[in-house]
């Protein structure tokens, strides 16, 4: 009987993740066309505290291999030195759009003079979602790209979401993000740096992939998504909570299904964002996710619920992305058990046959990840694989080395941030943990 009850939680648990892996080669995107025109793009930046990054931010938008776009940063009533730093990097003037009214709640909008599409718009702290908002009534163009304050693109990322959003039914989509500090960085690779690259990789060229197909994605990154601007604002656009790029994701799913457009993901769209380099700031980002997971769910839980068999993403989100990750807990626990029993009764060859199935599957999902990743992931994965003759691939060789620790402990810790996020969100704990930003000198 117990034999029984272990081995159905064990399939629950690993059964949507054999789903995602198989599903994920059916992912395709759209051979690249000429697009038919060049569509406009307001790149809104919500900037809190984030004096040690915001250059980088800077160089990355002015990088850019596109001509047709804006940037507007939002400064949320930061109490150190952004906005001073945004006024010398970019020689900000005070600003009035023609024809448009003052924003209420904006302190000042500014203009840069050395780079006239650059604008800034300083308020007090009122969160992110608020900055957001304030961002898409400023802005003038028909696509909002929404960024964190230490979000790089590749210079092509806009041409490549400007190929995808040619189909007038797009009103979503988003990119593959990666680990700046692993990709931007020539400094040697701390091993908590290369877990989370290798993490993201898995999520971006597994996960996300599968969703896709399957009409499911119930999260576009608030590191890099674009939408229509229309469809944000007949939704109501962001919405204050632990968690706004999941909630707008679930909203704008539930608006495509009444309107039949489409929300999609783009893997050949790279953005790079900064991870934790500390265990601890480790912890406090993955306990906020599985706050902010939970929070859209409980905001969202009427379509959720109502819809969980006739629209895919609701299905994906309660069944695998809550249940399933639930039953993973659960057997867990119940397998630790057994195997402290086992010192006594001895170890049933069922158990190890599962064992060496679960290690198995886990190493070939992190292999296919990294050889997506290779081939079709951040530009310096590409130009090693072209010019690798001679010498080791040490950003490849280093993934594929650091996957038996993803399989003995970041497996664990997994567990532990979705117990931790979930207890401290019912316990009402639900304040927002802002990661520690770093002065890296990154490569851009």
């Amino acid at each position: 009987m117990i034999t029984a009850i272990v081995t159905l939680l064990t399939f629950l648990s690993t059964f949507f993740a054999m789903l995602h892996f198989i599903c994920s080669f059916r992912y395709r995107q759209d051979p690249e066309r000429k697009p038919a025109r060049n569509l406009g793009f307001s790149l809104i930046i919500p900037c809190y505290n984030e004096a040690p990054i915001i250059h980088n931010t800077i160089r990355g938008i002015l990088n850019l291999e596109y001509s047709h776009y804006e940037a507007i940063f939002v400064n949320d009533g930061s109490t150190d030195e952004t906005l001073r730093i945004l006024f010398e990097a970019l020689q900000l003037e005070p600003y009035a759009r023609p024809g448009f009214a003052h924003i209420p709640g904006a302190r000042g909008i500014y203009r840069s003079k050395k780079h006239p599409r650059i604008f800034v718009i300083d308020k007090q702290n009122s969160g992110k979602a608020s900055s957001l908002n304030m961002g898409i009534r400023f802005c003038s163009k028909e696509l909002v790209v929404t960024l964190d304050g230490d979000s790089v693109l590749e210079k092509n990322a806009l041409n490549i979401m400007n190929c995808s959003f040619q189909d007038k039914d797009m009103i979503a989509s988003g990119g593959a993000v990666h680990v700046m500090q692993y990709f931007l960085m020539e400094a040697r690779k701390k091993p908590l740096i290369a877990i989370q690259a290798l993490d993201f990789i898995k999520g971006f060229y597994i996960y996300k992939p599968s969703l896709c197909v399957n009409n499911a994605l119930s999260i576009i990154s608030g590191a890099f998504g674009v939408f229509r601007k229309d469809a944000l604002k007949a939704i109501g656009g962001f919405m204050d909570g632990l968690g706004e790029d999941i909630d707008i994701t679930i909203r704008l799913q539930e608006y495509a299904q009444r309107k039949n457009k489409s929300i999609s993901y783009n893997m050949d769209a790279i953005c790079y964002t900064e991870c934790p380099e500390t265990w601890r700031d480790l912890k406090r980002q993955r306990v906020r996710w599985q706050k902010a997971f939970l929070d859209a769910i409980m905001n969202n839980k009427r379509f959720l619920v109502r819809q969980i068999f006739k629209t895919p993403v609701c299905f994906f989100m309660l069944m695998d992305a809550a249940f399933s990750g639930s039953m993973a807990v659960l057997t867990f626990f119940v397998n630790y058990i057994l195997i402290s029993l086992r010192l006594i009764y001895g170890m049933p060859e069922l158990f190890l046959l599962f064992a060496a199935l679960a290690v198995l599957f886990n190493i070939l999902n992190s292999v296919v990840a990294v050889r997506r990743a290779v081939r079709r992931g951040p530009q310096t994965f590409r130009a090693e694989e072209a010019a690798r003759a001679g010498r080791r691939r040490t950003k490849t060789g280093s993934l594929y080395l650091i996957t038996w620790m993803d399989l003995t402990l970041f497996s664990f810790l997994r567990i532990t941030f979705f117990v931790r996020g979930t207890v401290s969100y019912f316990l009402k704990r639900r304040s927002w943990d802002k990661l520690k930003r770093t002065s890296n000198a990154y490569m851009l």
